[in-house]
């Protein structure tokens, strides 16, 4: 499934895409991205078990989209909120 995108990567731009089912490889990456932001303090333990048990059984790309939307792509700080340009 190489040079697919995933929930992890690039979450689904529509509800169909976001209905696609996930593979394991998919489900791993949202795990990683997991770890990796309660490593950070991003997550309590608690937020990190309840979120590990949602991703490990997702079905969907929408299921693992929502346990990573409020975390950024990536360890280290998240910069400012920018504005938004019309």
């Amino acid at each position: 499934m190489t040079g697919e995108d995933s929930p992890a990567d690039d979450p689904p731009q529509s509800s169909a895409q976001a209905e696609l089912r996930a593979s394991h490889s998919d489900r791993d990456r949202v795990v990683e991205l997991l770890r990796v932001a309660a490593g950070d303090d991003r997550l309590t333990p608690a937020e990190l078990d309840e979120r590990l048990e949602v991703a490990l059984s997702a079905r969907t790309y929408s299921e693992l989209a929502v346990l990573t939307t409020d975390l950024p792509a990536g360890p280290g700080p998240a910069g400012p909120a920018l504005p938004r340009t019309r």
